[in-house]
């Protein structure tokens, strides 16, 4: 996003226009008293792209920061008037300033110019709104929309856990520079990285970190301008990679991260391809794991983002025919990681080629809405057909990680996707299967090892999931 320096404001020279409100004035009220042309507006941004009028003042002097915990609650509405967007009847949206929660690229420059309580509206044009794109048949391109925002409050301590449930606290220590720059340059494409861009998967990048208990302050991992591709690195724990894809460039940050979180995180690491003897700190994490019912305490990692350094061609940057080509490769690459038992990095690869097959799949699917050709349509059908099947073995091989990784309900999630494409997937049943003994669902895992069973009666795997079952069921009786 952009830079995160305290808001300055600047007031156009336009006639004033004074609205009171009490304190139960709901914020539609507020709007209809509030004449757009008229009112007192604020310059947001230097091209007049954004301008504000506020609606109602806030409270105290702070504003935020990216990466601070936004709440909020708003509505959008067309030039007309036409509401297309509201949330004021729902609990309030929260996400992170500079994140990729932001509705809309305007809200990261007017939510920086608000205080705590504070009610205005933003009127803004294409360029920070929905661009040439629009939105839907609610916001036709290139056009200005208003928004009215309230504040509710922001905190520079954000949960960044995916169950937001606080066991990820995320506190930013100095926020990104706004002045760096980083152009990168390869054989195909030329990339500038600036400010406010946020590391993906696959990104290369440089960073300093450190990892280290929270109670006795032991430092486990420590390390400098260390360089590496996410998703890539069989020295780099996920929490950490997890972290970074929500940091900007020169961010530094501090996140707390609850014991049972980090070690399902060590757990997931290949520990077992590691010296401990030539690297102190592989030794550290499985003293960890054989004492891991000592240890309760949080752990505390520290982090920069020093330089992004690459980024992956994101796949509209590929044409048609190298799609395929690059979803297999990356299919490979998973493979291959799986072949040396890292898991995590295996189920990352094969989900990222995945990507590669559902966007040929439709690009498909339009190639065969405009062209009338029989024959044509026959090659557009067969090569369907195979992007299917690719479809489905990069979700089985990834079903098949997370089932090594005892993670049943993402393995119940994939294999339902598989299922549904094929119903006489044998492995997704037999492995279906598998995850929901492990979660006590004995009646449905036995209700897909018959399906199995009726499809190839044969199967060694089946038959010893069902040998399972039954003396499960004989336990039990």
């Amino acid at each position: 996003m952009n830079s995160s320096k305290r808001f300055i404001p600047k007031k156009e020279t336009t006639t004033t226009t004074t609205t009171t409100t009490t304190s139960t004035t709901s914020t539609t009220e507020i709007t209809k008293n509030i004449d757009l042309n008229k009112a007192e507006k604020i310059q947001i941004t230097s091209d007049n792209g954004i301008t504000k009028i506020i609606n109602k003042n806030g409270i105290g002097n702070n504003f935020p920061f990216d990466g601070d915990q936004i709440y909020i609650k708003y509505f959008g509405k067309t030039i007309d008037g036409t509401i297309f967007e509201d949330n004021r009847n729902k609990s309030s949206y929260s996400f992170i300033l500079g994140g990729l929660g932001e509705p809309i690229k305007a809200f990261n420059y007017a939510i920086k110019s608000m205080k705590k309580g504070e009610i205005s509206t933003f009127t803004i044009r294409s360029k920070y709104g929905f661009g040439t794109i629009g939105n839907g048949d609610s916001v036709p391109p290139n056009s200005t929309v208003i928004y009215e925002i309230e504040l509710i409050s922001f905190s520079n301590s954000s949960d960044i856990s995916i169950e937001k449930d606080g066991s990820i606290i995320k506190k930013i220590l100095n926020n990104s520079s706004t002045t760096t720059t980083t152009t990168t340059t390869t054989t195909t494409t030329t990339t500038t990285t600036t400010i406010g861009t946020i590391p993906k998967y696959e990104t290369k990048i440089s960073i300093d970190f450190k990892i280290k208990t929270k109670e006795l302050n032991e430092i486990i991992q420590d390390k400098k301008n260390y360089i590496f591709k996410i998703g890539s690195d069989i020295m780099i724990l996920d929490i950490i990679e997890f972290i970074l894809m929500t940091m900007q460039i020169g961010e530094f940050c501090q996140v707390e991260v609850e014991w049972s979180t980090f070690l399902n995180s060590i757990k997931k690491w290949p520990l077992h391809s590691l010296d401990s003897n030539s690297l102190s700190y592989v030794k550290k994490f499985k003293d960890l794991i054989i004492n891991q019912s000592q240890q309760l305490q949080p752990i505390i990692i520290e982090i920069k983002l020093n330089e992004i350094i690459e980024f992956d061609k994101e796949k509209y940057q590929y044409n048609l025919n190298e799609l395929v080509s690059i979803g297999l490769n990356k299919k490979e690459e998973g493979t291959e990681l799986f072949k040396r038992k890292y898991y995590e990095m295996a189920r990352l690869k094969y989900k990222r080629a995945l990507e590669f097959f559902n966007n040929n799949n439709n690009n498909n699917n339009n190639n065969n809405n405009n062209n009338n050709n029989n024959n044509n349509n026959n090659n557009n059908n067969n090569n369907d057909e195979s992007n299917k099947q690719h479809i489905i073995s990069c979700l089985s091989n990834q079903s098949v990680c997370n089932l090594l990784m005892k993670q049943y309900k993402q393995v119940i999630e994939l294999t339902t996707q598989i299922l549904q494409l094929d119903p006489n997937h044998i492995k997704s049943l037999n492995s279906r299967s598998k995850a929901l003994r492990e979660t006590g669902k004995l009646n449905l895992a036995f209700y897909d090892i018959q399906k199995a069973l009726k499809i190839d009666s044969h199967n060694k795997d089946t038959l010893n999931e069902l040998s399972i079952l039954n003396k499960l069921k004989e336990n039990k009786k």
